[in-house]
């Protein structure tokens, strides 16, 4: 039972590192597409939630520092797209811990 529990308690540390990382926004009206300009990895356009926030995976950054710029536009009839001021972000990504290989139970 409690090898069990042990490894019950592993598999629910190791998967939670592997959770996905957002980039988000607050609800906007009016708004139709977001573009993120950035490193190679980062997609130049995403999609936007249904309540025109932005939702963005950021979980492929590389270990270290990343700067991101972020606009939401709007398709205008006149006009067409307009966007907003870019608005820059930056985060850093820690490096992975050290994973520890002799885990067990002393009795």
């Amino acid at each position: 039972m409690k090898k069990l529990l042990l490894a019950a308690a592993i598999f629910i540390l190791c998967t939670s590192n592997a959770m996905a990382v957002s980039l988000v926004s607050d609800p906007a009206t009016g708004v139709t597409s977001y573009k993120i300009t950035g490193p190679g990895w980062v997609p130049p356009t995403c999609g936007i939630e249904p309540d025109g926030s932005l939702k963005a995976d950021v979980s492929g950054a590389p270990v270290g520092t990343t700067q991101l710029t972020v606009v939401a536009c709007n398709e205008d009839p006149v006009w067409g797209e307009v966007c907003s001021d870019p608005t820059p972000f930056t985060f850093t990504r820690p490096a992975q811990p050290a994973i520890t290989k002799a885990i067990r139970l002393i009795p």
